[in-house]
């Protein structure tokens, strides 16, 4: 089963060893690895014809982030995708045992009980790939692996990956194909069903439904003969007829095959009329009851205690410095932390809920390296403006648009021909950025960006400009399980958060840290941004448990009221501000709300449910001098909503997948928000309009983690770091002709 490795073939790639070659096929090569704890792992190199592209990294990247969405229910699941060099790679559980094709040509067809765990296996793993969202497009005999705890699928949803970055021609297995993707339709859940009573036919006979000659033959056969199904047994034989219809709407769906398969009427199937699902290829499912796109949707009327203020303004958390003149917190935007040594998971993607545990604790488990391994972990520090050392002056307050819309609005993007920015930098880190963040350091304005991968490199944006530090953590319990990058009194810092919950704070000069480690968490830190409260700086932090502390960075010791815990669901984002000179801290959190928390007093304000689904990252504006939070997250829509009531004023659609990241500022006088999605993008927003200026800006490495904005000498810049390990930074504004 395993190969030694050849020369020229690689003996590590990213976090994982290489051991030996599992074999090779059309799409790719694949291996046999272990990540840093020891765990076997299966890695598959897509051919080198993929390579060189950057849109077709892009999209093979998106196709397999919706893959990983997958419940585990019979399948193998997809733990990591990453780029080598140029070419893509995918890590898998590896499963310890042969194909079913393997096995059937070797000791034969399958039958009785072992015949029924083939079937049932293969079509819970069919309906938990369609629940999410993604088709197969290639399940045959050899991508059904059988390991010791019964039959897994593998490569779902890699099919549609390839196919959509080569430049031509469909992936998949002719024996197996639909007669409508033979036809050259794409790939539904329907034809999948097809493909399945294929493969379960071959695995009761022996032998492919409609033959194994000449590739034109069996295509013809698929398209107008009937199967041979002689020797499946009844009622199976039945199912899979059925299965076998030449419409796909005449077939049922997958988790309608698992319903018979259980007993349920198998000896007659009820007919099916409608289209056997609605899910399109590779593309995940809004959750059930995630309104569409454009829905109005109520605000929630607030609960628990309302704000001891009267806001009338909102301004960005810290000291009154010359900084960024943009709205809201000096630092917000998700922290994607996971263990030690994991890449960051970022907002957890909707998916089924696994046996045995709440639908958002089972979102939190990270499919990465393992836990316990202790990595290094780099902050890069790389200049703004170019060959200019001057900090900015504060341009004054908060943006306040003229006018607001009294209801719920859903904005479609605007149709224009070009991005709403110049791209003037980008540079490789490598692994995960964590997140991005403006400050001041060394004299001068700068972006700061943390990776959970501590190769430190060398590079320069653009002529004028480069890198200015490089700070290294490496080994020790100490380690964090992630660094994030901030502010606090006005200079950059990095906020190192531990596997025990702990939470250090230094300089980003990598002086020592500020003070003692922050003990306060029991469960690791998932986000957290710092504020000022009473004239000094603190940190507001949440957990994976729900807790929230506020605490000061020079003593280690929880600082003023606590807020109280509204639940044990996670804490995914915090943004800090204040409103009519009283700071606020607003969560979000996967319980699906947004919450507004009084600094001052640890009463809790408003809360905001609009989302109806995880939110994953929060920033604060000023519309109409009236205090707006903004908020993004799994439903894929940035919402803006009054933080003083919690009413949702507005909705901007436009992302294709979970928004994680977001950021505030003015573009010649135009207030903005730029949201970061899953989808490999950076959209930017008129805050008071809604439209959307100019098409989506792009990152190289997929999903877009942190986003930050700032203005400096006149120009409005935008930074992003995405799961490939880049920073991208941008000049807004309208394109030139």
């Amino acid at each position: 089963m395993f190969r030694p490795l050849r020369a020229g073939e690689p003996t590590r790639l990213g976090d994982y060893r290489i051991i030996a070659g599992l074999g090779e096929g059309g799409q790719g090569v694949v291996y046999l690895a272990e990540d840093a704890s020891g765990e076997r792992v299966a890695i598959k190199v897509l051919h080198a014809r993929l390579a060189g592209d950057t849109e077709a990294r892009e999209r093979f990247l998106r196709e397999v982030d919706a893959a990983m969405r997958v419940a585990a229910f019979c399948t193998a699941r997809v733990l990591d995708v990453a780029v080598d060099g140029d070419r893509p790679y995918i890590v898998s559980e590896f499963i310890d045992g042969p194909s079913l094709e393997d096995s059937v040509r070797e000791h034969g067809p399958r039958s009785g009980g072992a015949l029924d765990r083939v079937a049932v296996s293969t079509a819970t793993a069919l309906a938990a790939i369609h629940r999410a969202g993604v088709v197969h497009r290639d399940l045959k005999p050899s991508n059904v692996l059988l390991g010791s705890d019964g039959p897994r699928v593998i490569d779902f949803g890699i099919a549609r990956a390839i196919d959509m970055t080569l430049t031509g021609g469909s992936v998949g297995t002719p024996t197996y194909m639909a007669p409508e993707v033979i036809a050259g339709e794409p790939g539904q859940p329907a034809s999948d069903v097809f493909s399945w009573a294929v493969t379960v036919g071959f695995a009761a006979t022996g032998r492919p439904s409609f033959g194994r000659d000449t590739v034109p033959a069996v295509m013809y056969r698929i398209l107008n003969a009937p199967p041979d199904l002689d020797g499946v047994p009844e009622p199976l034989r039945a199912l899979l007829a059925r299965c076998l219809a030449k419409a796909p709407q005449e077939r049922p769906t997958a988790a309608e095959a698992l319903h018979l398969l259980l007993g349920h009427d198998r000896t007659a199937p009820r007919p099916v009329t409608g289209p056997s699902a609605a899910a399109s290829p590779g593309t995940a499912a809004p959750p059930a009851g995630t309104p569409p796109a454009g829905a109005p949707v109520a605000g929630a009327p607030p609960t628990g205690a309302a704000p001891a203020w009267d806001p009338t303004a909102v301004t960005p958390a810290g000291p009154p410095h010359a900084g960024p003149s943009y709205t809201g917190p000096t630092y917000a935007g998700p922290s994607h932390a996971g263990p030690a040594g994991t890449p960051p998971p970022g907002p957890p993607p909707t998916g089924e809920q696994p046996p045995g545990g709440s639908r958002k604790r089972s979102k939190l488990v990270v499919v990465g390296a393992a836990a316990s391994v202790a990595v290094l972990v780099s902050v890069i520090v790389v200049a703004l403006r170019w060959g200019d050392g001057g900090s900015p002056t504060a341009s004054g307050p908060s943006a306040t648009p003229a006018t607001t819309t009294a209801t719920t609005q859903s904005a479609t993007p605007s149709v224009t021909a070009r991005p709403y920015g110049r791209r003037v930098a980008r540079a490789t880190l490598g692994g995960e950025v964590n997140t991005v963040a403006v400050s001041t350091y060394d004299g001068q304005r700068a972006v700061l960006a943390g990776s959970t991968k501590g190769v430190a490199k060398v590079w320069k944006f653009g002529t004028r400009a480069g890198e200015l530090a490089t700070i290294q953590n490496s080994g020790g319990e100490e380690t964090g399980a992630a660094i994030d990058v901030g502010e606090v009194d006005g200079q950059a810092a990095t906020f190192r958060r531990l596997q025990n919950g702990g939470v250090v704070v230094s300089g980003a000069a990598g002086d020592e840290p500020l003070g003692p480690i922050y003990q306060g968490h029991q469960k690791i830190v998932y986000a957290l941004a710092p504020a000022q409260v009473a004239g000094k700086t603190v940190v507001v932090s949440g957990d994976e448990a729900g807790k929230i502390h506020v605490w000061d960075p020079k003593t280690g010791n929880d600082s003023g009221p606590q807020p109280k815990a509204a639940g044990g669901d996670p804490v995914f984002g915090v943004a800090t501000g204040t409103m009519d000179g009283h700071p606020f801290a607003v969560i979000a959190s996967a319980d699906d709300t947004a919450r507004v928390w009084d600094l001052e007093t640890g009463a809790m304000g408003a809360t905001f449910r609009g989302h109806g689904d995880d939110v994953f990252t929060v920033a604060t504006a000023s519309l109409d001098g009236a205090p707006v939070g903004i908020s993004g997250g799994a439903d894929r829509l940035v919402r803006v909503w009054d933080l003083r009531s919690g009413q949702e004023i507005a909705s901007f659609s436009g992302h294709t997948a979970e928004v994680a990241g977001l950021a505030v500022g003015r573009v010649k006088g135009r207030a903005v928000v730029a949201s970061g999605g899953f989808d490999g993008t950076i959209r930017v927003w008129d805050l008071r309009s809604g439209e959307q200026l100019g098409d989506p800006l792009k990152v190289p490495g997929g999903r877009v983690y942190s986003v930050a904005v700032a203005e400096d000498a006149g120009e409005t810049w935008l930074a992003a770091g995405d799961r490939g390990g880049t920073i991208t930074a941008w000049s807004l504004g309208p394109a030139s002709p």
